[in-house]
């Protein structure tokens, strides 16, 4: 069993991956509203991809989701060393 990533920073596990200028092809998304009393009108958190047949981007970066801290190149080597 691999060892899981952890942050550089604060050592969590956790981070989520941001890809931006991307190309979805047959993607099911979900978005997710909710009612926002103070304002009178539903919010969303925005669309999260469940499944699709390809993403392409333009770049994307990866963040810590304890600290917030910038982790891509982090987690650029943690992936390599997972494909060794």
């Amino acid at each position: 069993m691999s060892q899981p990533f952890s942050c550089p920073h604060c050592g969590s596990h956790d981070y989520s991956i941001i890809l931006t200028g991307c190309d979805v092809a047959g993607a099911t998304l979900q978005e997710d509203f909710a009612w926002n009393a103070e304002r009178g009108e539903y919010s969303s958190g925005g669309t999260v991809i469940l499944s699709s047949e390809s993403v392409e981007s333009e770049g994307g970066s990866a963040v810590c989701l304890q600290c917030e801290k910038d982790v891509s190149e982090a987690v650029a080597e943690y992936e390599k060393q997972q494909e060794g």
